[in-house]
């Protein structure tokens, strides 16, 4: 069996997956640029919509990797959504 590359820590992990998921263009520019003309009020409410919509899926997709420990192209293939039936996309 393969051994797969691991992290070597759990904040390298984190910030990967942010930096992925977000891009750091929309972590730095779009605040700064917001709250210099008069956003920031739209940022926080931003920022928490953010976290209440992004976070139930964060935790989907390490649920999925977690349990099937596949790959991300094999892992959906792993659920069974409706007995019997696989995922095909």
């Amino acid at each position: 069996m393969e051994t797969r590359e691991k992290f070597s820590s759990r904040l390298g992990f984190i910030l990967m997956s942010a930096g992925c998921a977000i891009g750091l263009g929309n972590v730095w520019r779009f605040p700064y640029i917001t709250g210099v003309y008069g956003g920031g009020a739209f940022v926080l409410l931003y920022l928490f919509f953010l976290l209440i919509l992004g976070l139930p899926i964060i935790v989907m997709e390490f649920a999925v990797g977690r349990g099937s420990q596949k790959s991300i192209a094999k892992s959906f293939n792993e659920l069974d959504f409706i007995s019997g039936c696989r995922f095909r996309g």
